[in-house]
């Protein structure tokens, strides 16, 4: 003991990094083991990392296996890079363009529609108007990863409700992002409720564009000419990019996970995208759980103690306002009601920037702790309901059209004709 003591204090930055690789080990080894449980209980894998960064973290004695939150950090940092990388490389100028015009419209009408009625909601609990808007945030997206796993179990991913969730669970995926960033921007500059709104958008459409664009000039070039360079060189090369993409946009005062969003989507569009995509789903899979594991850690259990209450109001909340801010969305752009209906159901769980956007807000006191145990039992419950939801889609939908009254059915179809 003595020598260790004595070891540790002459090399502390030694031990630092000896500490780092321990509480990688036990991050790894707990998500594997709680992962595997839950994937036998057909429970979203999402919700078993979560649940173990609860029980090994700081917050939950007698366990506490990691208790630096330094370390924690970095653990969750590194992790939402990769995550963000895998999201972006999904998607590509081509595959938005596929998806149509249409899909994006009720994806953008759905979203503001919750983002009103996030206001509204946050005024009537007596919230202030930045607090609403990280609300908004969290509520806005979708768990691409959760809903994706609910389909493909329930065979569902190929029907019409099922692709039509899938798109808009993609595209949500960019709303996330712009919201993430106007929110660190706002926040940054303390403005978040001043008429700024507007040059915070103006500047970072210019940061959008100038990353877009120096990414489009270099990128291509540099993975083709590393065409004779192998696998491995162009998957340190690429991982390189990742780092350094977000360290750009930390520097030019947004979100880390915009630089890493934005160089996944340029890559996207490369011809080299299925090998790198291939190249970095195993450090997606283990860096994604390290992203949740590290969330779950941050989670102090006492706080979803005391906000029990205000957890399964937001819940009830979120249970029956995605939905119909969804479904208004789709069929805004002409999907029929059924449809419609089906797949905003499959749309209820909240997605992993909804922890992002609680970190976020909490880290820079705009909202009060409860909010970040608020994104975690939200993500419990969303998870949890979204499988049998989808089971029980098909009755919903019916139930919808038969409450419907017959002028508003007549009124739906006379729009959908003309829309045609």
């Amino acid at each position: 003991v003595a020598f260790a003591e004595g070891f540790r204090k002459k090399c502390p930055r030694r031990m630092e990094g000896t500490l780092f690789i321990r509480d990688l080990a036990v991050v790894m080894m707990i998500a594997g083991a709680v992962g595997w449980l839950f994937q036998r209980l057909r429970i979203s894998v999402v919700v078993g990392y979560l649940l173990a960064g609860i029980i090994i973290g700081p917050y939950t004695p007698p366990f506490q296996l990691i208790s630096d939150l330094d370390r924690i950090q970095v653990l969750a940092q590194v992790g939402l890079v990769f995550l963000i990388f895998s999201i972006g490389l999904g998607l590509s100028f081509a595959k938005l363009q596929r998806l149509g015009m249409s899909v994006a419209a009720a994806t953008f009408i759905g979203a503001i529609l919750i983002f009103n009625l996030c206001r509204i909601f946050g005024t009537a609990m007596g919230w202030t108007g930045t607090q609403s808007m990280f609300l908004a945030g969290m509520l806005m997206v979708s768990s691409s990863a959760i809903i994706s796993k609910v389909l493909e179990e329930q065979n569902a991913s190929h029907q019409r409700f099922g692709q039509l969730a899938l798109a808009v669970t993609v595209l949500e995926d960019i709303v996330a992002v712009m919201m993430l960033t106007i929110l660190a921007s706002a926040v940054q500059i303390g403005q978040a409720e001043a008429d700024s709104f507007w040059q915070t958008i103006g500047s970072l459409s210019a940061f959008v564009v100038f990353l877009v664009f120096l990414s489009l000039l270099l990128v291509p070039r540099l993975l083709g000419r590393m065409n004779s360079a192998g696998t491995e060189l162009r998957l340190i090369i690429v991982t390189g990019l990742v780092f350094a993409c977000a360290y750009m946009a930390v520097k030019a005062g947004y979100s880390l996970a915009l630089g890493a969003f934005i160089l996944g989507v340029v890559i996207a569009g490369t011809r080299h995208h299925d090998e790198v995509e291939k190249a970095f789903d195993s450090l997606r899979n283990i860096f994604g759980a390290v992203f949740f594991v590290a969330i779950g850690m941050l989670f102090n259990i006492r706080l979803l103690l005391d906000a029990w209450w205000l957890i399964l109001l937001v819940s009830a909340f979120v249970l029956v306002g995605r939905p119909i801010a969804c479904a208004l969305g789709l069929m805004a752009v002409g999907n029929n009601s059924r449809d419609a209906v089906r797949a905003a159901v499959v749309l209820t769980p909240i997605g992993e920037f909804s922890f992002v956007i609680a970190q976020l807000g909490v880290e820079t006191k705009a909202v009060p702790d409860t909010f970040y145990a608020l994104a975690v039992g939200l993500s419990l419950v969303t998870a949890v309901a979204c499988p049998v939801f989808t089971r029980f889609s098909g009755s919903f939908a019916r139930a919808a059209e038969e409450k419907t009254p017959r002028l508003l059915q007549s009124w739906l179809a006379f729009y959908h004709h003309w829309l045609s």
